[in-house]
């Protein structure tokens, strides 16, 4: 039975143990990479080759391409996929405390989630590294881009919105103008994703949208997400 004493007690080993801190003022600085995010400190490791233009697409799996290059077959083969999900790896030269990640679900809710690198030295000595992976994820994201096959609708009234002049000329191909506006479409939006981390040396984004699959939907495994811009926060303190 746990006694005043006993907690007492416990509170004068807790303090015998370990040595007495000070708390330490943070000094951060902000950097923000934005599409195409082509950058000396960023690698893409990315499997779709082009996509929609709403930022960078990241599939969950890697498309066929990808499994020609792995497995020298294509999708049918029936062997299971064991490659890894697209990502963006941001490295930094002062610790990463903070990930901001802003872009839009191809099939909401979307999620984002982060892998980090955490510096020498984070952890106490006590501490298991295997029980303590930087590895976060945030969940029911919405706010949709404009999908593809909502671009080629190019009947009635909705073929007036004409695309934009920069829209690749594989879109203008297919589509002559938008089917529907936010107004229209309110899930038409944003969103972001914001993770406060241990400080880390460089820290992996991969970012999916949930597949519903419903059977009247077009594209019924578009399981993407967009990810337009990504701020990430160091700490540059040099008392560390």
């Amino acid at each position: 039975m746990t006694t005043p004493e006993s907690r007492e007690a416990n509170k004068f080993k807790y303090w015998e143990a370990y040595a007495v801190r000070e708390r330490r003022e943070m000094i951060l600085k902000t950097y923000e990479y934005v599409c195409p995010f082509k950058y000396p400190n960023v690698d893409v490791e990315r499997s779709i080759i082009g996509g929609e233009p709403h930022g960078f697409e990241l599939g969950v799996v890697p498309d066929g391409l990808l499994e020609e290059r792995v497995y020298g077959t294509g999708h049918n083969d029936g062997r299971q996929n064991n490659a890894y999900a697209d990502g963006i790896v941001i490295t930094e030269d002062a610790p990463i405390i903070r990930v901001a990640v802003i872009g839009s679900a191809c099939t909401p809710p979307g999620y984002v989630t982060l892998e980090g690198h955490p510096v020498d030295g984070w952890r106490n000595e006590d501490e298991v590294v295997e029980a303590m992976p930087v590895r976060m994820r945030v969940e029911n994201l919405w706010g949709q881009h404009l999908r593809f096959d909502q671009a080629l609708e190019t009947s009635g009234d909705s073929a007036g919105r004409p695309l934009p002049d920069k829209i690749p000329e594989r879109w203008k191909t297919f589509a002559t103008g938008t089917r529907l506006t936010s107004r229209e479409f309110p899930l038409a939006g944003m969103s972001s994703a914001i993770f406060e981390t241990p400080p880390c040396t460089s820290v992996r984004v991969s970012a999916g949208s949930t597949n519903i699959g419903w059977k009247t939907d077009n594209c019924p495994d578009d399981h993407h997400y967009s990810i337009r811009m990504i701020r990430v926060t160091l700490d540059t303190g040099q008392d560390r």
